[in-house]
């Protein structure tokens, strides 16, 4: 991507300068705020054990820019806490120190567009332009987590249990520097060469998974590892065919730590230990 390509991406999804932001306690006014810079928002559940739970339909498929539809949810629900769909252009680096994440574990960062935990405690979002090319977060260290999809709560939502306000720390969006874009790519194993195909290999079932296109690759992969463990193909989780197969979904497209849930799901839905 070109640097004014980049410059371009930061100023539609960048934060405007505070002293322009919609002075206003209404969090409706400020997911209106929001759309209009770019972000599709959506209301989110504000109390109880759901709390941040979307309160459409759909959940964050139901993230929109739409003026109309925005007011008329905050309408509705006037405490509902802002959630933002995450833009395909980018990824979010989720520090959660409950869980021992540190911004010092992931290295030097640029100064990038960043959300603050309401919670007070160091938990915060970094957004961050996205590379090209699929994603794992396998060997992110612990209590730091990778969002593609779905969304985030923004400020100036209020917190379900300390009550404060999640807060914005304005700069453009920065690319992902070098050393986090190499941590985040999949490691690729090559796919065994098993030679002829003998009966009870499994080989067609990776073959099958290497060809599935975009939008079936995980329903192609679920498919073909509960048919490995449902012919006793797998003997346990970390079996030959079993990183076959998701070294086969890897080299078309599937992420890595997706994939490798997906054929546990099915190894444990056969009973495999």
């Amino acid at each position: 991507m070109s640097a004014e390509m980049h410059a371009a991406v930061a100023a539609v999804l960048s934060v405007i300068d505070g002293s322009s932001i919609v002075e206003s306690d209404n969090l409706g006014c400020h997911a209106v705020e929001l759309a209009c810079r770019g972000w599709a928002v959506l209301p989110c559940k504000w109390a109880g054990p759901l709390g941040k739970a979307p309160l459409t339909e759909h959940g964050h498929l139901d993230a929109t820019t739409d003026l109309d539809t925005i007011r008329g949810w905050w309408t509705r629900w006037p405490q509902a806490l802002i959630g933002a769909r995450v833009d395909p252009r980018l990824v979010v680096l989720d520090i959660d120190p409950r869980n021992g994440g540190t911004v010092a574990a992931l290295g030097d960062l640029p100064l990038t567009l960043t959300c603050w935990s309401g919670r007070g405690d160091g938990g915060r979002h970094l957004f961050l332009l996205r590379p090209a090319g699929p994603l794992t977060s396998t060997r992110l260290p612990p209590g730091v987590d990778l969002k593609v999809a779905g969304y985030t709560v923004v400020p100036p939502s209020l917190h379900l249990e300390t009550g404060r306000p999640y807060r914005w720390e304005e700069h453009p969006v920065a690319p992902l520097p070098p050393h986090l874009r190499t941590l985040l790519q999949p490691v690729h194993r090559p796919v065994r060469q098993l030679g002829p195909r003998r009966r009870g290999d499994g080989r067609h079932l990776v073959e099958f998974v290497a060809a599935q296109p975009e939008g079936n690759r995980n329903r192609g992969l679920h498919w073909a590892a509960c048919r490995a463990a449902d012919d006793d193909l797998l003997d346990d989780l970390l079996d030959d065919l079993a990183d076959d197969l998701v070294a086969a979904a890897v080299s078309a497209g599937h992420p890595e730590a997706g994939a490798r849930r997906t054929v546990q799901s099915a190894a444990r839905r056969a009973g495999v230990s």
